[in-house]
């Protein structure tokens, strides 16, 4: 199995590599043999990009185990001050000159009079 995890930018990678593999370890799906690992893939846009990488002792359970790892996965971060990474993105104003800023009310109430 392939659990991706995007880590905000600053976090302690190591760290989160090392609980990331922790909570592998301790599910009871997930098999010894061959050993789970956590590799750092890339710089993305977002986020410090983590893989989980796993395998588990039966099919049937990859569901469920997936939702097992990111629940457990969430809550040693959040323990650790560590922040699962989403998109962000900066807007640049030209303040050149005055900004034009309105505000607009669009009530679709109000059109059917």
């Amino acid at each position: 199995m392939l659990v991706p995890v995007g880590v905000a930018y600053g976090s302690d990678v190591d760290k989160a590599m090392e609980l990331m593999l922790e909570v592998a370890r301790e599910n009871t799906h997930v098999i010894e043999d061959p050993e789970p690992f956590v590799t750092f893939e890339s710089f993305g846009d977002n986020a410090l990009v983590l893989n989980l990488r796993c395998y588990i002792d039966n099919l049937d359970y990859r569901v469920i185990t997936i939702s097992e790892l990111h629940v457990e996965i969430n809550r040693k971060f959040n323990t650790a001050g560590i922040v699962i990474a989403f998109p962000q993105r900066d807007v640049h104003l030209d303040t050149s000159r005055p900004l034009d800023i309105r505000i607009q009310q669009n009530n679709p109430l109000a059109d059917k009079g």
